[in-house]
């Protein structure tokens, strides 16, 4: 099972990110390398939080997804890729 880590982009009364698209990404791509195989990490405006179970995390064409969700998801998507190889 995958954990999965919520990153939280600064941003100002407006909602308007205080970062450059290329800092965001930058400081991304840092904190997924230093993460260990099992965190995934997503970057989002909302806060950096640990999630478990059924807790709603991200929504998707008006679809709300769990940590279970997103957990199965990626187990199949990872089963799939195995297969392709």
């Amino acid at each position: 099972m995958k954990n999965i880590l919520v990153q939280k982009i600064p941003t100002d009364d407006n909602g308007t990110s205080l970062m450059s698209l290329d800092d965001v990404l930058t400081m991304h791509n840092l904190i997924k390398d230093s993460l260990p195989d099992d965190y995934i990490i997503i970057t989002t405006p909302t806060e950096i939080i640990k999630v478990d179970g059924d807790c709603k995390i991200i929504y998707i064409d008006c679809k709300s997804y769990s940590i279970n969700e997103l957990n199965e998801i990626i187990e199949k998507a990872e089963m799939y890729d195995g297969l392709c190889k």
